[in-house]
């Protein structure tokens, strides 16, 4: 047997998915400079990448680059689905194996926050979701409308029959949820909720040209806060594998301009089955636990969220599975000068809160670096838009000018009547972010 027809033979293997991966490597190994003389370099870079290991996930690769070296010799293969399967349940299994070095690892940190939490209880909700899952009650077959949309008359049947079928999810999932949770509705797309000066807010953004969601945004954070991302969810919920599964996917709930037929209607249920389950089994669970300020602000919460903005090294890609503090920034403390937020709002937010717990002076500290910060922001703001710092449309303008407002208690020699201004300032500065987030009637100050 010729080598040619030997390869062909090992090749046929692997396209069946009948060879190893440490059986292929030490075929390929032992005949490395008979197939550099056979195969070009292309091919040889398919079939073995540089960065190539003994695993199923490569061996993938591998299939893929010999199916591509049968089809430019006019004898396309068949490629058995053996090497994936394998490889994903490999995966399944080596970040299984991560997670548990992580939560192995941080179990210091998270045993002191639950610690906290058992002598700060509070009530769980006890809500049965996963009822709430699959196709929503009722639901009717769809109208089969064009495969593809050529004109405006066609976008618009698409677009109000994908804005039909998000509109019978919502309410038959969102919405139960957070009734559950005790959030009211605050729009077609927003869930909010106040507890103890704490505000929660849901909200599904879109309804532009494309017809569905853009994107979800969600928060938890005072009320005289604006959202920013700090002292947000640990790593492992608001990017864990919940919150993958809702990335993937995500343009069947975004674009009007393909058919809504029984297979997309169907895409859009269980993608609303992703949606529900990330906020029921992981962010509406967490917020519960926090029921005041000073849970809040906990050092033990702080610590904990730290200990988890970056996830365990993934095996596959030799990346973190998160990172937080890079993307968004959960825990951004300007306090400690490892990270400061780009508008400096977590001075202001630890500022408020230093000034409501009588330390002033680093308090103010904050707060003066806040507003310093924002200085030539707000003069060029609020020369175009006079009255930007009403506006929910400028959150920067907004955190400015309440950041100003509480600095300027520093000027009040008086404690007592300082204390006194600090407070009322509070409660004005609340007053207006309540409208900011859609907690109550638009008001200006």
């Amino acid at each position: 047997m010729s080598f040619q027809d030997e390869m062909k033979k090992i090749f046929l293997r692997v396209a069946a998915g009948e060879v190893e991966p440490a059986e292929w490597e030490q075929w390929w190994n032992s005949h490395r400079d008979k197939l550099e003389e056979t195969l070009n370099l292309g091919n040889r870079n398919r079939i073995m990448p540089a960065s190539w290991k003994a695993d199923y996930y490569w061996m993938t690769k591998t299939q893929s680059g010999i199916a591509y070296y049968f089809h430019t010799l006019g004898r396309p293969v068949k490629t058995s689905d053996y090497y994936e399967k394998k490889a994903q349940e490999d995966g399944t299994n080596n970040r299984r194996a991560a997670m548990k070095s992580f939560y192995e690892h941080t179990a210091p940190v998270r045993e002191q926050w639950e610690k906290y939490l058992e002598g700060h209880p509070t009530e769980p909700v006890d809500f049965d979701w996963r009822s709430l899952l699959g196709t929503p009650p009722g639901q009717k077959p769809p109208q089969i409308f064009f495969q593809k949309a050529r004109d405006e008359d066609q976008w618009k049947q698409t677009r109000e029959e994908l804005k039909f079928r998000l509109k019978e999810n919502m309410q038959a999932k969102i919405m139960p949820l957070a009734k559950a949770y005790g959030m009211k509705k605050a729009g077609p797309q927003t869930f909010v909720k106040e507890r103890n000066d704490l505000v929660w807010c849901i909200q599904f953004t879109g309804y532009f040209r494309s017809g569905g969601y853009e994107a979800i945004r969600y928060y938890l954070c005072p009320v005289y806060a604006i959202y920013t991302g700090i002292l947000g969810l640990p790593g492992h919920i608001c990017r864990g594998e919940n919150f993958q599964r809702v990335e993937k996917g995500w343009g069947v709930i975004q674009y009007g301009g393909d058919a809504v037929d029984a297979a997309m209607v169907e895409k859009i249920n269980r993608k609303f089955d992703d949606i529900l389950t990330f906020f029921a089994d992981g962010v509406l669970p967490e917020w519960q636990k926090i029921d005041s300020m000073e849970t809040y602000f906990a050092g033990e919460r702080l610590d904990w969220l730290k200990a988890a903005e970056k996830g365990p090294w993934d095996p596959r890609t030799a990346r973190p599975m998160w990172d937080t503090g890079s993307s968004g920034g959960v825990l951004i403390t300007g306090t400690t000068g490892e990270q400061k937020h780009p508008w400096r709002a977590d001075a202001y937010l630890f500022g408020v809160w230093n000034l409501l717990s009588g330390r002033e002076e680093e308090g103010y500290r904050l707060l003066e670096e806040c507003v310093e910060h924002g200085a030539d922001y707000m003069k060029d703001c609020l020369k175009k838009y006079p009255g930007a710092y009403n506006d929910a449309r400028h959150p920067m303008a907004v955190l400015y000018y309440n950041a100003e407002l509480f600095a300027g208690t520093k000027q009040i020699a008086d404690e007592g009547e300082r204390r006194k201004a600090v407070l009322e300032t509070y409660e004005e500065v609340c007053r207006f972010m309540r409208y900011y987030h859609k907690l109550a009637k638009r008001m200006e100050r």
